[in-house]
């Protein structure tokens, strides 16, 4: 190439380079639906004038996967559309290499806070639980993570969670009955993962258990405590192996193309996301604790 042409070229190149925002990224990596949604949702300009943005761009086969409900209450609700979109932007220019696990940061949705999690030994990156498939694609005003789902923001920790859910109102009267609000809602120092059995999974354990466990506290404690463990692990975070529970001893996790199970009980929901950490519902109570002695 004679250096005229080559000149030419870069020229030519750095202006298309200049006008590529993070929208026009987003298009280049395949996410239309996306960009379709912005302009639904009136907020084109928000994410191309003024300060530099990070969006975790969803691809176009994770708004596929959503269920048609919930995508048709998005397109029917323009400030839902909106809020959901602006919770996968962050501002400022964030690229991987400033990205730790449990690193929370505030994100363009209002008093909302977003959680990224690095698993298998940096292997795997998510934002609330979205693995980044392409990351680091730079624009004219930020950077573009592409990722694998769409995530709604938390509304609440994962006791709120679990508060909201009608199949889980049991774990949730067994938590007040055991005043463990302050660990597993609070402002912990340590992220959890929430493995919370279902109302049908109380109600198998044998006649009188859970009057007798809802009055003897330490062993209700222990229980519930044990149906926690120490940091944020969405499904795709998972590995079989043994993980730590808040209680102090740990669980067995098993995953394989049947799904994931703790111990013998079958994870039946992943990734209910909370401000916290995340809950996963489960078919069975985890082993009672030893300290608890039925009569």
């Amino acid at each position: 190439m004679r250096l005229f042409e080559f000149v030419s070229f870069c020229l030519i190149s750095s202006a298309f380079c200049q006008t590529s925002n993070i929208l026009d990224v987003a298009k280049q990596l395949g996410a239309t639906t996306l960009l379709e949604l912005v302009n639904d949702a009136g907020i084109t300009d928000v994410l191309t004038v003024g300060d530099p943005l990070t969006l975790f761009a969803p691809s176009n086969e994770a708004f596929s996967n959503l269920p048609a409900s919930v995508l048709a209450e998005l397109r029917n609700d323009k400030q839902l559309l909106a809020d959901v979109l602006k919770y996968h932007v962050l501002n400022g220019k964030v690229f991987s290499t400033m990205l730790a696990d449990e690193l929370v940061v505030p994100t363009l949705l209002d008093g909302s806070i977003s959680r990224v999690n690095i698993y298998q030994q940096g292997q795997v990156v998510t934002y609330n639980g979205c693995q980044i498939t392409t990351s680091d694609q730079n624009a004219t005003n930020g950077v573009v993570h592409l990722i694998s789902k769409v995530e709604l923001p938390p509304n609440g920790t994962v006791v709120d969670a679990a508060k909201r859910d009608a199949k889980l109102s049991t774990l949730w009267k067994a938590i007040v009955a055991a005043g463990l609000m302050n660990i597993l809602a609070g402002p912990v120092p340590r992220p959890l993962t929430l493995f919370a059995p279902t109302d049908d999974a109380f109600n198998a354990l044998p006649p009188g258990t859970l009057d007798a466990l809802l009055n003897d506290k330490s062993a209700l404690i222990d229980l519930l405590t044990y149906h926690a463990v120490n940091g944020t692990y969405y499904s795709v975070g998972l590995t079989s192996g043994t993980y730590s529970t808040v209680e102090g001893k740990s669980v067995t996790i098993a995953v394989d193309t049947s799904g994931i199970t703790v111990n013998d009980a079958k994870v039946t929901t992943a990734d209910v996301p909370g401000t916290n950490g995340v809950l996963h519902v489960i078919d069975k109570v985890l082993t009672l604790p030893s300290s608890f002695r039925f009569q």
